[in-house]
C-alpha cells in the first residue's frame, strides 16, 4: 500500500510555486505542469449585478496540445473584496455533458484528497479540481487531468460587495484574465427592469464587455424601497457574533405632489432689509418652479405682509401665473410684521381651494411684536391644514439649513414642516438655487438619523445625523453579544420614520463569506475562521473547494509529487443700512438716548398732523431693528377722540426710522406733556 503523502508539504510547495511565478497587476497566470502546450482557450464571465453584491460565474476552458495528460494550474488575481463561493467541473455522465459540483472541505483535507486522486495507480481513476486560498487577493485553481488534444472546462463563482452611492450600486472591476484571454463578460441583473451602466453610460442587459482594462459598473434599481435595510448576525466561536448591516435610501425619497395648493407668504417689512426682501422674492420664485410640471396641476397664491396683508390675486391661480407675477412684485418696505394675519389669510385661501395637498411657505426674518409668541403662530399654522415651512432669509451663496433649535421651530413641525435658514444671491442666475430649494418642495433626506442594534448600542460611533436620498451606510464588525434586531429612526421633514429589521439567514451566509475579502478577517484566528467559512461556503485560509468527476480516461497516469450653518435674520449689507452703532453712538445731548428723542419728535409730528397740537400724549411701541412692529392704543390728553387716536396710530405706523435703531427688539415709551 503506498504511503500517504503529507498534505501540508503539498500546500507549502504550491505556495512556494506561487511566489516564483511572475505576475502583473490584475492578471491571472495559466500554465500546464508538464507542457507549455497546455493553454487557455477562453475565459467567460456571467456577471449578475444586484443591490449589495455582484456575483461572477467565471468559466475557464484550457486545451492540452501536449502528448501527455497534464495538470492545468491557474493563479486567479481577485478584484478587491472578492471571495470564491463555488466550484464545478464539466465532464460526462452517462455519455452526456454534466457539471460536477465542488464540495467545501477543510483545506488540508481537500489538498490531500486532490493529491491522492492525481497520484499514480492504487486509486480508482477520478478527475478532480481544487480551488484553494493563497492570500486575500490570490487563489489557486488546479485541474487534472487534461487529456492530450482535448479541452477541459471548469467554473468558479466569485462574490464581490458593491458600494451604494448616488442611488446606484457601484462595482470597480480591474482587468481580469490573461493578456491573451482577457475575461469576456456578459452583464445581467436580477430584475430585468433594472438599469446597468458601464463607465457611466447606460447599457442593456446582456451587454458584452471585455475586461482588458479597469471598468466601473453600476446598477440603478427600477423600484428600490424607500429605506432598504438588511441585517446579518452570525454567531461563531464561544462568544463572537459577526455583524453586518446596511441602510440604503432610494434614489428618490419622495415626489412633488399633484394638485398641490400652495400659498407663499413674503415678509415685506423694514427689518428684512431691501436685499433680504429681494432674496425672499427669488426664493418664492424658485420654490414655486418645482410645482410647474405639466401633469402636476398646482395652483398658488403669493401673499405679502408688513402691517397689512395683501394677496396678489385674492385666490389661487395656476402656478405659472403666480411665478410670472413675482417678476413684477415690488417690496419697498414698511413697518409691521403681521405674521398672524398672513397665516390667517393662508387659511382662508386654502379653505376655499379645490381638493389637493396643502403647502404654505413663510419667508420672514422672524422679527415681530412681543405678544406674537410661537404658541399663537403654531395654532394658526396648524389651522391652515397645510404643511408649513418657515424660511428665515439672508443674502449669500445658495443654501438651506434646518433650524430645529429656532424659537419658531414648532410653528413648522406641528404641521410636518421645518424651519429653515435660507440664503440666496438675488443677483445670481435664476436657475442656480433650484436644486438647493428642492427640499422645500419635497423631503430629500432623513434627518436626526438613529441606528441601533438591539440589545446592543450601535458599535460604530460615526453614524451621520443626516442621510441623503440615494446614499447609504454600512457597518461590518464583530461583537460579543447576540443581536436581536436593527432599529432605524429619523425624520422626513419633521414626520417620524422608523423601520425594524431582523437578521436574515441569506444575508448571514453572504457576509460570512465576504468576511474573507475584508480586513476584518485579520481579527480572527483559524479556529474562529472555520465556522464562518463553512457557513458562508467560501474558500479561505482554512477551507478549499474540491470538485470530483468519475474518471473516464483509459490511462491511470498521475502526477509525481514533484510536479505538484444655520445663520438667522439679516446679514451684513442688508438694505436697511444698519451701521451697528455702539451705545455711545446713541447718546444725545444731556445724556439721553438719541433714539428716544427721535421717537418723541416723530410722535409729536404725527399728532400735530392729526390736529392734536398742544395735547399731552402717552404712547408705547415696539421695534425690531429699524422697524416698528407694534403701536399700542395711545392716551391723548383732553376730551376722548377716537378719530384722533386712530389718526395718530396710523401716523406712527407710517413713520420710517433711521438705521440707528438696531436693537433686535425693544419697547419704547413716549410720554409728552401738552
Amino acid at each position: 500500500m503506498p504511503s500517504r503523502p503529507d498534505p501540508r508539504r503539498f500546500v507549502a510547495a504550491l505556495s512556494l510555486l506561487a511566489a516564483l511565478v511572475p505576475s502583473t497587476a490584475a492578471a491571472d497566470e495559466v500554465w500546464g505542469t508538464r507542457s507549455e502546450k497546455l493553454v487557455e482557450r477562453s475565459h467567460e464571465i456571467h456577471l449578475v449585478l444586484d443591490h449589495g453584491v455582484a456575483t461572477l460565474r467565471a468559466r475557464r476552458t484550457v486545451f492540452n496540445g501536449g502528448e501527455r495528460h497534464d495538470q492545468a494550474v491557474m493563479f486567479l488575481d481577485l478584484p478587491s473584496g472578492a471571495v470564491a463561493t463555488g466550484l464545478r467541473t464539466k465532464g460526462t455522465l452517462r455519455g452526456r455533458p454534466h457539471w460536477f459540483q465542488g464540495e467545501l472541505l477543510e483545506a488540508e483535507l481537500a489538498a490531500a484528497r486532490y493529491q491522492e486522486l492525481t497520484g499514480i495507480g492504487g486509486y480508482y481513476p477520478k478527475d478532480p479540481a481544487l480551488l484553494s486560498w493563497r492570500d486575500q487577493s490570490l487563489l489557486a485553481l488546479q485541474v487534472f487531468p487534461v487529456a492530450p488534444g482535448t479541452d477541459k472546462t471548469v467554473e468558479y463563482t466569485l462574490q464581490i460587495p458593491t458600494e451604494y452611492d448616488d442611488g446606484r450600486d457601484h462595482l470597480e472591476l480591474p482587468a481580469m484574465g490573461t493578456e491573451a484571454h482577457p475575461a469576456r463578460v456578459v452583464l445581467q441583473t436580477v430584475d430585468p427592469r433594472d438599469q446597468l451602466f458601464v463607465d457611466g453610460d447606460p447599457v442593456a442587459r446582456g451587454y458584452p464587455l471585455i475586461l482588458d482594462d479597469d471598468r466601473e459598473l453600476a446598477l440603478a434599481r427600477h423600484r428600490a424601497p424607500r429605506i432598504d435595510a438588511t441585517l446579518a448576525a452570525v454567531p461563531f466561536g464561544a462568544e463572537g457574533v459577526l455583524l453586518h448591516y446596511d441602510v440604503a435610501l432610494a434614489p428618490t425619497l419622495s415626489t412633488i405632489p399633484r394638485n398641490a395648493r400652495v400659498v407663499v407668504l413674503i415678509d415685506g417689512s423694514f427689518s428684512m432689509g431691501e436685499v433680504e426682501r429681494q432674496v425672499a422674492i427669488a426664493a418664492a420664485r424658485s420654490y414655486l418652479e418645482h410645482f410647474t410640471g405639466s401633469k402636476l396641476g398646482a395652483q398658488a397664491e403669493v401673499v405679502t405682509f408688513d402691517r397689512k396683508v395683501s394677496a396678489r390675486h385674492d385666490g389661487l391661480v395656476p402656478v405659472r401665473e403666480a411665478i410670472a407675477d413675482l417678476d413684477h412684485l415690488q417690496l419697498p418696505g414698511a413697518n409691521g410684521s403681521a405674521v398672524d394675519d398672513a397665516l390667517a389669510r393662508a387659511h382662508a385661501l386654502l379653505e376655499d381651494a379645490p381638493e389637493g395637498p396643502r403647502r404654505v411657505l413663510l419667508l420672514t426674518d422672524a422679527r415681530t411684536r412681543d405678544a406674537l409668541q410661537p404658541e399663537r403662530l403654531r395654532t394658526l399654522a396648524e389651522r391652515t391644514g397645510a404643511i408649513v415651512h418657515v424660511g428665515t432669509v439672508e443674502a449669500g451663496e445658495a443654501s438651506l439649513q434646518r433650524l430645529d433649535d429656532h424659537e419658531w421651530a414648532s410653528v413648522a413641525t406641528v404641521t410636518g414642516g421645518v424651519t429653515w435658514a435660507l440664503a440666496l444671491d438675488p443677483e445670481g442666475p435664476r436657475d442656480e438655487p433650484h436644486a438647493v430649494l428642492e427640499e422645500l418642495a419635497r423631503p430629500v433626506r432623513i434627518d436626526h438619523l438613529q441606528v441601533a442594534v438591539a440589545p446592543l448600542s450601535d458599535p460604530r460611533t460615526d453614524i451621520p445625523e443626516t442621510l441623503d436620498e440615494g446614499q447609504g451606510l454600512a457597518v461590518f464588525t464583530i461583537v460579543t453579544d447576540s443581536v436581536d434586531h436593527l432599529r432605524i429612526e429619523g425624520q422626513l421633514w419633521s414626520t417620524p420614520v422608523k423601520q425594524t429589521v431582523f437578521p436574515d439567514a441569506a444575508q448571514g451566509r453572504r457576509w460570512a463569506a465576504l468576511l474573507f475579502g475584508d480586513d476584518l478577517l485579520y481579527e480572527l484566528d483559524e479556529e474562529q475562521m472555520m465556522p464562518l467559512a463553512l457557513h458562508g461556503g467560501v474558500v479561505s485560509p482554512v477551507t478549499s473547494y474540491l470538485a470530483i468527476e468519475p474518471g473516464v480516461r483509459p490511462s491511470t497516469e498521475g502526477l509525481d509529487e514533484s510536479e505538484g450653518l444655520g445663520l438667522i435674520g439679516r446679514g451684513g449689507g442688508g438694505g436697511s443700512g444698519s451701521i451697528g452703532l455702539g451705545s455711545t453712538g446713541m447718546i444725545g445731548f444731556g445724556g439721553r438716548d438719541m433714539r428716544q428723542e427721535i421717537l418723541e419728535r416723530r410722535v409729536r409730528e404725527a399728532l400735530d398732523a392729526c390736529g392734536g397740537q398742544m395735547r399731552a400724549i402717552r404712547l408705547t411701541l415696539e421695534t425690531t431693528l429699524d422697524e416698528i412692529v407694534q403701536v399700542e392704543p395711545p392716551t391723548i390728553g383732553g376730551a376722548k377722540d377716537a378719530v384722533l387716536e386712530q389718526c395718530l396710530v396710523d401716523g406712527v405706523w407710517e413713520t420710517p426710522l433711521p438705521p440707528i435703531f438696531n436693537d433686535e427688539w425693544k419697547r419704547w415709551a413716549v410720554d409728552l406733556q401738552g
